[in-house]
């Protein structure tokens, strides 16, 4: 996926998945040649994850 791609499924700007891959954060990410990508099932496990993680805080 396409740090747009990412930033549509998880409906944030474009600059804030920038700075999750930059300052950690965010699903995780690997550069192809100067592009970042992300795998599909890493985002969704990431969104799980920080779902679950919200419910137990509430």
């Amino acid at each position: 996926m396409t740090v747009r791609d990412v930033a549509e499924v998880c409906d944030v700007p474009v600059s804030t998945v920038h700075h999750w891959a930059v300052r950690g954060g965010g699903p995780p990410s690997f550069k192809l040649g100067k592009h970042r990508r992300f795998d599909a099932e890493d985002v969704l496990a990431w969104i799980n994850t920080s779902k679950a993680a919200r419910g137990r805080s509430r």
